[in-house]
């Protein structure tokens, strides 16, 4: 038997290699595909297609995908190059694998401290707005001081002004409770699950951070 300090010398010193029956996936068109190796050749992959096919948008051959899977407490990712799909019984895509696996940073559990301009526009028309600022966002939520209380569970508009362009957006209220500062409230916001495209543009300024 492998001792416990041997084996977190082995998840140090080990990368992560695509194995048969494991769980992995990328990411193509806003969309979120699950697989699972069904077989490997040194530089090859077979990968079932685990998410369903109905309205799936498949990358085409020659498309490049990254792979991310976990291994241990460590996040891992390789480039690989669609070679063709096969849409059978068990639809599978072949891949060729590209360079080396990398282990990556989860960053859906990182908390960006970044300042970020907000709008919250309020009443039937939403003339009125709220102006205040994050005080820190990772990619599924978000959290700022507003001036009113919001109820909780309720979903919030907002804009961002990032760097490089505006963004509209939406949350959930998670939380809303005075800040211990008059006047002012500390409200959590979880993202809105839909991949719009200007999510897809708040993910990539992230993960533009260092």
């Amino acid at each position: 038997m492998i001792s416990p300090l041997l084996s977190n010398i082995k998840e140090r010193i080990t990368v992560s290699t695509l194995s048969v029956n494991d769980i992995a996936q990328f990411s193509n068109a806003d969309q979120r595909i699950d697989v699972i190796v069904k077989f490997r050749l040194k530089e090859q992959v077979y990968l079932e297609i685990q998410t369903p096919v109905t309205g799936l948008r498949l990358p085409p051959p020659q498309t490049p995908i990254f792979l991310q899977w976990q291994w241990y407490a460590t996040h891992w990712q390789q480039q690989g190059i669609v070679e063709r799909i096969d849409l059978g019984p068990s639809p599978m895509i072949v891949a060729a694998m590209q360079d080396q696996p990398q282990a990556v940073e989860n960053r859906r559990t990182r908390r960006y401290h970044l300042h970020i301009p907000m709008l919250i526009p309020q009443g039937p028309l939403k003339w009125k707005k709220i102006t205040t600022e994050t005080e820190d966002v990772s990619v599924d939520g978000l959290r700022c001081q507003v001036p009113m209380a919001f109820t909780e569970g309720t979903t919030v508009d907002f804009i961002l002004e990032l760097p490089t362009r505006t963004i509209k957006m939406n949350g959930t209220v998670l939380r809303c409770r005075e800040s211990g500062q008059p006047g002012l409230f500390d409200m959590a916001l979880r993202l809105n699950p839909v991949m719009g495209r200007d999510y897809q543009l708040f993910r990539a300024y992230l993960d533009s951070q260092p």
